[in-house]
């Protein structure tokens, strides 16, 4: 997976900007601070999940005083290019593959297959659940079209569940309906969730002691309310008619993948507690390159891996070492403030320097 052209018009902080990319390269964008390298890397991303992973508010997304934003990308999968494009106007975001609609998001998502390193992931071992099953379900939906489909069934039976608790009275054969078709569902999603986590596991057990010079291990523990390794569909139908009588108190469904969570363990004790700065930057290194390397084997490529602002806080061994564990096929963008001290192994180094242009009487920014 490569990505060939990328055009931004009025995109945070470019009015009209064209970049030009080489497959299976290292692309540096260097520049000062708030000269737009991040929003290139986040353009990239949005191609790629259809969400910013700075902001929620898509007017964020828009140069100052527009009213919309378009990304126009090529990508290259397994030797073949296509042509995307989303277009934002008005609150409304249209998709377009080979220049026409795309009916719907999951048809587009993952098309250009992209891995991000961000610094605000450093708050993925410490805060809300929601970021971490965010991770397994970004992943997933790009990965596995059941699992899209049987999520978005999930999602939708557990709103159809809730609003009928909330009632006074109920058909209570419609309740049994929504969770029958919810457990059913929820197999899948459970299933398909401990599969991946173990696979992390297999890579993590090689990638991270190269981070820690083989003193310290790293594993990933799904938590969910149903045994994976057991009946899960026995399991949950139990589970839900014990808590029946609480559900309809709180007009809620209190258990379901919709609670699920992954924990972090640094040599057995949770990460939060026993784990520096270095070793989360470790970990999540660590667990991004394992990502790449289970999408080169489900889908026979590697997908773009995006380092933002990556090596500001690696010391220079560290960052050694993520060099030497890139692989060389894979096409790889990293953003930094000043010149990078690596030794790059021969790999082919392409620098981009990022500043803003002046503006004219278009209020153009573009690269340089």
């Amino acid at each position: 997976m490569n990505l060939l052209e990328l055009r931004l018009h009025q995109f945070r902080s470019y009015h009209q900007a064209a970049f030009h990319f080489d497959p299976g390269t290292i692309h540096i964008l260097e520049g000062a601070n708030a000269q737009g390298k991040t929003n290139v890397i986040e353009a990239i991303s949005y191609v790629s999940n259809l969400r910013s992973f700075r902001t929620r508010n898509v007017r964020d997304l828009i140069e100052h005083s527009a009213s919309g934003f378009s990304i126009d990308a090529i990508c290259e999968s397994q030797g073949r290019r296509e042509n995307l494009r989303i277009h934002h106007e008005d609150g409304k975001k249209k998709l377009f593959r080979y220049g026409n609609p795309v009916p719907s998001f999951s048809q587009f998502v993952g098309t250009l297959n992209a891995v991000l390193f961000s610094p605000d992931d450093m708050m993925f071992f410490t805060g809300a659940p929601a970021l971490r099953r965010r991770f397994l379900d970004t992943e997933l939906v790009k990965l596995s079209s059941a699992y899209t489909e049987a999520l978005r069934s999930c999602q939708k039976l557990l709103k159809e569940r809730n609003a009928l608790l909330k009632r006074r009275q109920f058909d209570q054969l419609l309740l049994d309906t929504y969770t029958d078709g919810l457990i059913a569902q929820q197999q899948t999603v459970v299933q398909q969730r401990q599969r991946f986590v173990m696979h992390l596991n297999r890579k993590l057990k090689k990638l991270y002691p190269v981070f820690s010079k083989g003193e310290e291990t790293l594993e990933i523990q799904y938590k969910t309310f149903a045994d994976p390794e057991k009946d899960t569909g026995r399991q949950m139908k139990i589970i839900y008619e014990k808590n029946l009588d609480r559900d309809r108190r709180f007009g809620a469904t209190g258990d379901g993948i919709h609670k699920d969570d992954l924990v972090f363990l640094l040599d057995g004790y949770p990460m939060p507690a026993v784990s520096s700065q270095g070793q989360k930057r470790s970990a999540l290194l660590a667990l991004k390159l394992a990502l790449c390397a289970i999408i080169k084997e489900k889908t026979g490529q590697y997908p773009v891996f995006l380092l933002d602002d990556v090596f500001s806080e690696l010391d220079p061994d560290r960052r050694q070492k993520l060099i030497d564990l890139l692989p060389e096929d894979m096409q790889v963008f990293i953003t930094a403030a000043e010149p990078v001290q690596a030794d790059f192994k021969g790999r082919q180094v392409c620098v981009h320097h990022i500043r803003k242009k002046s503006k004219g009487k278009d209020g153009q920014h573009e690269p340089q």
